[in-house]
């Protein structure tokens, strides 16, 4: 946060509410949903031997926050993505 703050030439507190005016999403969140964007990329191409690998490559600390961000943007459970992928690329 604070680097992004700093490139904009803004302080972190400053940074987050003009984001948040403009986006209507906190910057976290709009962060957040890249990641999962590019975990899923991950996932469907299998660039990766499995879903910690990914989570750690895409910026997350750890796997439960991982899933549970997963699961919040896309509804469905890593594994649960990559199964119904698997399922459309069959058809």
């Amino acid at each position: 946060m604070e680097d992004i703050a700093a490139i904009a030439h803004m302080t972190p507190h400053a940074f987050c509410k003009y984001f948040k005016k403009h986006t209507r999403k906190t910057y976290i969140t709009f962060l957040n949903e890249i990641r999962i964007e590019q975990a899923c990329k991950m996932l469907i191409h299998g660039l990766s031997e499995n879903v910690s690998d990914i989570a750690f490559k895409t910026g997350f600390n750890n796997v439960v926050n991982f899933n549970r961000v997963f699961k919040k943007i896309t509804k469905v459970s890593p594994s649960e993505y990559l199964m119904q992928h698997k399922i459309k690329d069959m058809n």
